[in-house]
């Protein structure tokens, strides 16, 4: 799960302006207390610069969420989203990604122990990230959100 989680939680830093996130009521940039108000429910206080917080038994529109992951900075407000799905529903969220974001980019890793099937969107404000793990005895399906620095009409 901690590989998964790394892929999926929110490492890269925002510049510039906040922009509309793909989770309709959030945006980029949004301070703690804008995004415990939206999410309904106040996250833990924190003194560190940059705060993670995970929250289970999340809806999103009518799909359980097994594990929500938020990542903002104290400075550079809301930096990333995660969801962790149910591996069942792993065809209808990506169903969903691609009827609203096209065909994505994706590639698969294999090794003795595991295997990993990942599908990129880069919709010029959010790079979304799909990733689907299979060990000998778990399988994990996560998306996750963060802000694109790189436009695709730029290229």
């Amino acid at each position: 799960m901690g590989f998964i989680l790394l892929i999926g939680c929110i490492l890269m830093c925002w510049g510039g302006d906040s922009a509309l996130a793909c989770i309709q009521g959030l945006d980029w940039g949004m301070t703690v207390d804008e995004v415990s108000t939206h999410l309904g429910s106040p996250l833990p206080s924190n003194s560190s610069q940059s705060m993670r917080f995970s929250t289970k038994g999340v809806l999103l529109d009518r799909l359980p969420v097994s594990l929500m992951t938020v990542e903002v900075d104290r400075s550079e407000g809301l930096r990333g989203l995660a969801y962790e799905f149910s591996i069942e529903d792993m065809s209808e969220v990506l169903s969903g990604l691609r009827a609203r974001h096209g065909q994505p980019l994706t590639t698969s890793q294999d090794d003795a122990n595991s295997t990993e099937q990942i599908w990129v969107w880069n919709t010029g404000e959010d790079l979304i990230t799909a990733v689907k793990r299979d060990t000998s005895n778990n399988q994990q399906f996560l998306i996750s959100y963060r802000p694109s620095r790189l436009r695709p009409e730029t290229l």
